[in-house]
């Protein structure tokens, strides 16, 4: 009698422990290093977005907002950079997804029947994992984590990705509407000038000293730059609705800017220097590493597929006479095909991957050199513009006024010195426009700060 005490305490302890074991593997969750110091870094990056927009205090414009706060305003208002950061939580949210095994402890009871009544003798507990799905070998789903928790760090990359696109954004469009803004002013006073030159050469034709046909060119003159007027009024409209968009404001809001546009100084160092801060800095080019490490490591899960897994169950009656331990190991070998095709195919994405990366790098290599190319050829011409045409025509206004006074010019010779003026400003503004895009740019893809107070 004691021997078999003995023996069905030992298969009841057996029994336990074999479930025991079975429910711990079957909940348990890996967490590779590092996944807590990012979501600690989501969280802490989160804050903006953590209100509703309704509710979330945006940074206040002055009466002439400046670059800086538009820019402040759109990282913590703009809509694409919101979905950026909540791809980001859920890609930080799938390493406990990936690393916790995909099967569930299943609990069920059979009850046994005899002559229409339940006996305890015959109604039996059983524990097992969920049929649907086995348990996997620890190696799996740590392997698997770890692949999610690159991918979660490929996502923060995007998420700054996007905060510097938005930043480009918002500096090209309010560099667009200062730029319009002035050449508006510019336009006006050309034509003022051209209204004066139509008032002179009427004179002329009437003291028989100019043909008609003068009035008629400067006629034509005026009726072009009504049209550059129109069309350049008719743009404004549209930068301040871009702009009040990428800063979350109503579209017909108003917005005040300078009155010309501000220099940005050209960065003096070489394309190899912009080149190697651009592959440490660049968000894209860090996000494709990470994706790269990524793949690497599904390729290694996509391995492991070769391990067989397993299926354990334990049941028991109530009285405890009856117990059993059950066990099944799979037989992945039958699936040799589908399983090397995983492998073949993972590798497939990583060279995919691989090739996308020297493709961006390629082509930030490529930018960088139009980039600093233009933007240094801009800063050539407009130092020439500024300080050797524009002394130019004032001295040459100068002489035009002392030629009038001494009758050896006509009237309106200062006009026509002053409209060449303004047509060097336009010159410049287009000039400072486009190396002011192109140096946004250049901050783009060398990851420049994002604001100053970074």
């Amino acid at each position: 009698m004691r021997h078999r005490a003995a023996k069905r305490i030992s298969l009841r302890g057996c029994l336990l422990l074999v479930s025991g074991f079975a429910t711990m593997l079957v909940g348990c969750t890996f967490i590779p290093r590092g996944t807590a110091a990012l979501r600690r870094e989501a969280v802490h990056a989160g804050r903006p977005f953590s209100k509703s927009p309704e509710r979330r205090r945006l940074p206040r414009l002055s009466a002439v907002p400046t670059p800086e706060e538009l820019v402040r305003r759109a990282l913590r208002n703009s809509p694409d950079v919101e979905a950026a950061y909540w791809q980001w939580r859920a890609a930080i949210e799938a390493v406990s997804e990936r690393g916790t095994e995909a099967t569930a402890p299943a609990l069920g009871a059979t009850v046994g029947l005899k002559n229409g009544a339940a006996s305890t003798g015959g109604t039996m507990l059983q524990l097992a994992n969920m049929g649907s799905a086995p348990i996997e070998w620890p190696s799996k789903p740590l392997v698997a984590a770890r692949a999610a928790l690159q991918r979660a760090y490929a996502a923060g990359w995007n998420y700054r990705r996007t905060q510097f696109a938005v930043r480009r954004q918002a500096l090209d469009a309010w560099y667009k509407l200062v730029a319009d803004s002035t050449m508006l002013r510019l336009l006006r006073r050309d034509k003022a000038l051209v209204r004066e030159l139509d008032e002179f050469a009427r004179a002329a034709i009437e003291a028989g000293m100019a043909v008609p046909s003068a009035a008629l060119r400067i006629e034509n003159e005026l009726t072009g730059l009504n049209a550059r007027i129109a069309a350049v009024s008719a743009q404004l409209p549209a930068d301040r609705a871009a702009l009040n968009r990428i800063v979350g404001r109503a579209a017909e809001r108003p917005l005040r800017v300078p009155g010309e546009l501000p220099r940005i100084s050209v960065p003096r160092g070489t394309r190899t220097r912009m080149l190697t801060l651009a592959v440490r800095r660049n968000p894209q080019l860090a996000a494709l590493r990470r994706d790269i490490r990524a793949g690497r490591l599904e390729v290694e899960r996509a391995e492991m597929n070769d391990i067989p897994d397993f299926s354990l169950s334990a049941a028991a009656s109530l009285d405890g006479i009856a117990q059993n331990l059950g066990g099944a190991i799979m037989v992945p070998f039958v699936r040799y095909r589908a399983i090397n095709a995983a492998i073949r195919q993972n590798r497939d994405w990583l060279r995919e991957t691989e090739a996308h990366l020297r493709s961006r790098r390629l082509s930030i290599d490529a930018r960088l050199v139009t980039d600093l190319a233009m933007a240094q050829s801009d800063a050539r011409q407009i130092s020439l513009y500024e300080h050797t045409v524009l002394p130019r025509l004032e001295r040459l206004d100068e002489f035009g006024r002392v030629d009038v006074e001494q009758g050896r010019a006509g009237i309106g010779e200062p006009v026509r010195i002053e409209r060449a003026r303004i047509q060097v400003r336009e010159i410049l503004l287009d000039l400072r426009l486009d190396e002011s895009e192109r140096l946004v740019d250049l901050d783009t893809l060398t990851a420049a700060r994002l604001t100053s107070g970074e």
